[in-house]
């Protein structure tokens, strides 16, 4: 027979595997372990930024998923190091306040892998198209007229490897 879990009750938690940390060993504050198969990220909750997030598939990091360094002493979250009312993952941003006089937070969020790669190679692609132009190539690839070359031809040479990727270069 199944067993049947009370909705009343609280679900059980996932346990994180916790590694032991020399105390000689310097911690980062917003260091977290990784999530096998996705990218996580600080989000600072100002200006749209966790909604222009979520659009661009980011989800939140739930409590029982990670484990945060703890810089407190006797505080409430002496026993996760996350300082949110509810099951995300989130710490005070600091001292300043947001817009509306309340404190600015910082949230732990994820991204499957390949989508983060997939944007990364669309940066890379727009930065390559920006560095051209700076090499000495054309904005507007159509058009092989010198007067919209960033560089004269007479520079060319000697800053022909400035904007050069370091993958790309031999």
């Amino acid at each position: 027979m199944a067993q049947v879990i009370n909705p009343a009750n609280a679900a059980p938690k996932k346990s994180v595997e916790r590694a032991r940390i020399p105390m000689s060993v310097p911690m980062q504050k917003l260091q977290v372990p990784e999530i096998q198969g996705y990218h996580l990220h600080w989000m600072l909750d100002q200006g749209g930024r966790i909604q222009q997030a979520i659009r661009a598939g980011y989800e939140f990091v739930e409590q029982e998923e990670v484990e945060l360094n703890n810089f407190g002493l006797a505080d409430d979250a002496s026993k996760s190091g996350n300082t949110d009312l509810g099951s995300r993952v989130s710490i005070s941003a600091g001292a300043d306040l947001g817009q509306d006089g309340t404190e600015q937070r910082l949230y732990l969020m994820k991204i499957r892998q390949e989508w983060w790669e997939e944007d990364q190679r669309k940066l890379e692609a727009r930065n390559e198209q920006i560095a051209a132009s700076l090499r000495g190539g054309t904005p507007d690839a159509g058009s092989n007229d010198p007067s919209h070359r960033y560089i004269p031809d007479a520079h060319r040479k000697g800053v022909s490897n400035l904007f050069t990727p370091k993958h790309r270069r031999s």
